[in-house]
């Protein structure tokens, strides 16, 4: 088959080059022409913090499963930072006891429920306020 090739006259061809030189600067101003769902829906997750939110409940639960139903209510997931987990704690005994006795289980539990989250740590910090609760 052959090719016709279409020779456009010069006015033409000034016209097409400015629709093309606008509609490039109008993707600039937009951001850019379309984008990947994944990245956009990457960008609304961090934007609105959904996944902290997630993570949170995830780890809450997570702690929940490890230590016994005393110890839960008694204790509040603050975050997961560079493979430490830490820990909230409402008094000194408490915490000493879970950093003395109960560390090493809590650990291995983690590890094996979870081993996606690789978990090397877990620090307590005491915050009297959790158990003045009425």
């Amino acid at each position: 088959m052959k090719e016709r090739s279409r020779k456009l006259d010069p006015e033409a061809a000034e016209q097409i080059k400015e629709v093309m030189l606008r509609r490039r600067q109008e993707l600039h101003v937009r951001g850019g022409g379309p984008r990947v769902l994944a990245t956009s829906i990457q960008e609304v997750i961090a934007s609105r913090k959904i996944g902290r939110v997630l993570e949170s409940r995830e780890l809450t639960q997570l702690w929940f499963s490890c230590v016994e139903e005393d110890i839960a209510q008694r204790t509040k997931i603050i975050s997961l930072r560079n493979r430490i987990l830490l820990v909230e704690v409402a008094d000194s005994v408490l915490m000493s006891e879970l950093a003395s006795f109960h560390r090493r289980n809590i650990l291995n539990t983690i590890k094996k429920q979870r081993p996606d989250m690789d978990v090397k740590n877990v620090k307590f910090r005491l915050n009297a306020r959790l158990g003045s609760k009425p």
